[in-house]
């Protein structure tokens, strides 16, 4: 009867394997494998085992719970199950026959127990913590990658991605694509007439200003020192071109508050549209000529013409 409860439970945890690695279920699998356990557990105690030594098997339980079911829900099962075998341990026999043990057995083996249960949600607590510290400085190190910390926006790596995404959505769908690089005109005089951290509160303002005009699709990156890319999805160069009026127009009568001073800011921009036969460089490379065209023209200014 003991082998053919073991060579069951064997084929039960196969189930919960199979359920797994056919089906992806995991908590299907988890349920089967645990609850499983818990049944050939009640069967060992309620039997014996070989020589009353099948109690010995329960301290597997504690450890498989709360990895299976975390902390708190795994404490849950723990209590129902030391409450069920405590029953069927201390239950009289002539009530319902079963393997027979002492009293300091029954009390030492749920006091070692739950000893490795304390230990056990101990070690899954410790693990929880170290697993969400280790979530935690990945997410930090994904935003260092793909985000500038001042201003909160697509660093150049992150933008590149999102050109070649939207290229090759462009490619598929003849969708116009175009880009605008934006220049914030005498920056460097900023920094020196009012300090760096002025420079820094500039750039700040102008990323929430850029943001709060794009649409949803659209995207903003600080392209790197004091230039910002823009990425407009289905948008024409002229139509581009209205857009960076519109920038241009709010900036027009916008002066940075910083300690006091207001600041007067004027930014120069370069559009480009995508055709199919250009690479991202060579459009970045255009729309920057159009930038230093527009800076060479007396800044605030906006290049090509339309």
């Amino acid at each position: 009867m003991l082998a053919a409860s073991l060579f069951f439970a064997s084929f039960v945890y196969f189930l919960g394997y199979y359920a797994y690695k056919k089906h992806n279920n995991v908590a299907l699998s988890s349920a089967i494998i645990l609850y499983s356990l818990y049944l050939l557990m009640f069967y060992l105690i309620y039997s014996g085992g070989v020589e009353n030594t099948g109690p010995l098997w329960i301290f597997i339980v504690a450890p498989v719970s709360v990895f299976i079911h975390g902390l708190k829900r795994g404490l849950i099962d723990i209590a129902v199950f030391v409450s069920i075998i405590s029953t069927l341990m201390f239950m009289p026999t002539d009530i319902i026959a079963h393997a027979n043990y002492s009293t300091e057995f029954k009390l030492r083996l749920l006091y070692s127990f739950l000893t490795v249960t304390f230990l056990s949600a101990l070690y899954e607590y410790s693990r929880n913590k170290s697993y969400q510290h280790t979530l935690e400085l990945s997410k930090k190190y994904q935003q260092l990658a793909h985000f500038d910390p001042l201003t909160q926006l697509s660093n150049r790596r992150d933008a590149l991605g999102i050109l070649k995404q939207e290229q090759a959505r462009m490619i598929r769908s003849k969708e116009p694509l175009s880009i605008i690089i934006c220049d914030v005109d005498y920056f460097k005089k900023i920094n020196d007439q009012y300090g760096h951290n002025a420079g820094d509160a500039v750039l700040i303002e102008l990323a929430k200003i850029f943001t709060s005009n794009i649409r949803e699709q659209d995207c903003v990156a600080r392209w790197g020192g004091e230039e910002f890319l823009f990425i407009l999805p289905q948008t024409l160069a002229r139509n581009a071109n209205v857009f960076a009026v519109k920038i241009q127009e709010k900036l027009q009568n916008h002066l940075v508050d910083y300690q006091g001073k207001e600041i007067k800011v004027s930014v120069s921009m370069g559009i480009e549209q995508f055709n199919g036969n250009q690479n991202i460089d060579e459009i970045i490379n255009s729309a920057d000529k159009y930038l230093y065209q527009a800076k060479n023209s007396g800044r605030n200014q906006i290049f090509p013409k339309f």
